[in-house]
């Protein structure tokens, strides 16, 4: 009877211990996370610490659109899986942000030709974070924007078209959302 009480109570200081070396390991990772995206919101961007935490993914992802990166941004958000549909819609939000900012920063340039892409990607980053967010009204605006933009790019002319284009009626309101139907 001895022994058994004997055994027992080694079987429970060693879990004892297993629990406080696991406790102690979880308490470090947290710290490094932590201190990861506080040097993150003070606009530093250090390392991303290994193995990284959901939030420090999140903190990566949105710090990486905020510096016009989405390429890297969108490599992260399979990561992402773990964190809250809320957070996981703000990371796609931020990335659609980037994304038409690049479009945005072409147009001015000139190169409409090539904001075309980023701008559907920025379309397509507003629709899926208003699928895990529907209540978003930021991304349906920005959304609406996006589309307003492909709609109101300058299309190239074709040989011919310019005269074609002169002698066609200009379409007014162009921004109904459907067709008169004749009743009130």
């Amino acid at each position: 009877m001895r022994q058994l009480f004997h055994l027992g109570l080694i079987l429970t200081l060693l879990a004892a211990l297993c629990l406080a070396v696991w406790s102690g390991y979880t308490l470090w990772r947290l710290s490094l996370e932590n201190g990861y995206i506080r040097a993150v919101a003070e606009g530093r961007s250090p390392a991303l610490p290994e193995p990284a935490g959901a939030y420090a993914l999140y903190a990566r992802t949105l710090d990486l659109a905020r510096r016009d990166r989405a390429d890297e941004a969108e490599g992260l958000l399979t990561r992402l899986t773990d964190l809250p549909l809320g957070m996981q819609a703000a990371a796609r939000y931020a990335i659609g942000n980037a994304r038409l900012r690049a479009g945005y920063a072409l147009l001015d340039v000139g190169r409409a030709d090539d904001a075309v892409p980023h701008v559907n990607l920025a379309k397509s980053a507003y629709r899926a974070a208003l699928h895990l967010r529907p209540g978003d009204h930021d991304a349906r605006l920005n959304l609406a924007l996006a589309m307003r933009l492909v709609r109101d790019l300058p299309r190239p002319l074709q040989s011919g078209a310019e005269e074609e284009e002169e002698s066609a009626p200009r379409q007014l309101w162009t921004d109904l959302p459907g067709l008169p139907r004749g009743a009130p």
